[in-house]
């Protein structure tokens, strides 16, 4: 609604993993470094994890946007929970015509002839499985059985494993010894700090405006108070700047001041993803759509 006015190509503050808009923040970048290196060197298993809203789907996008071109890709999204559902859906991704009673056996054995295919291409398969918390240990442990499949000098699956932090304890529990010594590469992504916060805002708007001037700015103290707010996740960093860009349109302003994001953020609970607004915004959102 308002991209027109302050000069936006796309808007700014989408909560949405468009890699376009990645930040690489120091942690950002290292959780992108890592999760690419396993999967360009045929290394086997990553897990990232962070807490909701803290970027880790963004990283996965990244990812895949940099070895889409010469890498097979497959995402597991929704909670699994038994292993043989999870050797199924890598056999729809490999384009497997699994029987519905297939022996789980069988599913590993078409699996590894198709994926010797793939490595004598120099195609890695990656299988990325987003909100790995929510699956049950034996899909864990399936996991682990597809890090078997290997040739002497690399594995056949790239796994990325994305996770929320209570999957950590669960992945150093003595149950998961043989899962966890798999594992080459581990990175927990953390808030931004104060001056990523800054940084982040001011690189959406520019990607945003197409790399041109936005014509609109967040004053320094502005950006102060939505860390102070937001405590540096990204997620709840995209909710109250968007907020306060409608609201900056409403008045017909060109800059985001300190008195704004207090408006916005008055009825806003902190630290917990998407609520809804202040009446005062939502006044101003039902004006602007009727305008």
């Amino acid at each position: 609604m308002y991209n027109e006015y302050f000069g936006f190509e796309l808007s700014p503050f989408e909560n949405t993993p468009d890699p376009r808009f990645f930040y690489d923040s120091d942690d950002h970048r290292e959780a992108l470094a890592s999760t690419e290196y396993t999967v360009r060197m045929r290394k086997g298993l990553a897990l990232i994890t962070g807490d909701i809203g803290s970027g880790k789907t963004t990283v996965s996008h990244a990812m895949q946007q940099r070895v889409q071109d010469s890498a097979r890709i497959a995402v597991v999204r929704q909670g699994l929970t038994t292993g043989k559902q999870l050797l199924k859906q890598v056999c729809r991704a490999l384009d497997i015509q699994a029987p519905r009673d297939a022996d789980r056996i069988d599913m590993l054995d078409e699996i590894e002839t198709v994926l010797l295919q793939y490595h004598e291409a120099n195609r890695p398969f990656v299988l990325i499985v987003d909100e790995a918390q929510m699956h049950t240990n034996a899909v864990l442990q399936e996991i682990r059985t597809l890090t078997n499949l290997e040739t002497p000098s690399s594995k056949l699956v790239q796994i990325v494993m994305i996770g929320q932090p209570e999957l950590r304890p669960r992945i150093e529990s003595r149950q998961m010894d043989a899962l966890r010594q798999r594992i080459v590469l581990m990175h927990h992504l953390n808030p931004l700090s104060q001056e990523d916060t800054t940084g982040y805002i001011h690189h959406r708007l520019s990607v945003a405006a197409g790399h041109k001037q936005p014509q609109v700015t967040f004053q320094d103290d502005a950006i102060d108070l939505i860390y102070q707010f937001s405590g540096g996740v990204p997620r709840l960093i995209n909710v109250v700047s968007d907020n306060c860009l409608l609201v900056t349109f409403v008045r017909s302003a060109r800059a985001v001041t300190s008195e704004i994001v207090n408006v916005v953020t008055r009825d806003l609970v902190p630290h917990s993803g998407v609520t809804g607004a202040s009446v005062e915004i939502n006044d101003s959102i039902k004006f602007a759509r009727a305008a």
